[in-house]
């Protein structure tokens, strides 16, 4: 029974960590990147709007990502690491709906 008390803690306290790592990053690189300057959106000339931005998002998104993995991983007891690649995992489909809510 002490198992499933632990395991049920360490996947609530991963998906509290998930989330808030989710909505820091999300709002930090959305008012980074997506006001865009009104005589860049005049120029265009680019065949998506905002490309050059779409791509910085998922960079940094992905470096952030990565570098919580690494921490995390490191941080965390050898059992749990698999809750760790879960929420590793998550986060990758979770890329493409914030890229849908910040440059929609």
């Amino acid at each position: 029974m002490q198992k499933k008390e632990e395991t049920a803690l360490a996947i609530f306290v991963g998906a509290l960590v998930f989330l808030a790592l989710e909505v820091a990053v999300y709002y930090g690189l959305a008012t980074w990147l997506v006001p865009t300057d009104p005589e860049v959106e005049e120029q265009g000339g680019s065949i998506v709007r905002n490309w050059n931005k779409v791509m910085y998002f998922i960079l940094v998104y992905m470096g952030v990502l990565v570098g919580a993995l690494l921490f995390a991983s490191s941080q965390v007891p050898k059992t749990y690491r698999r809750h760790v690649l879960f929420w590793f995992y998550l986060s990758l489909p979770t890329l493409l709906v914030l890229l849908v809510l910040a440059f929609s």
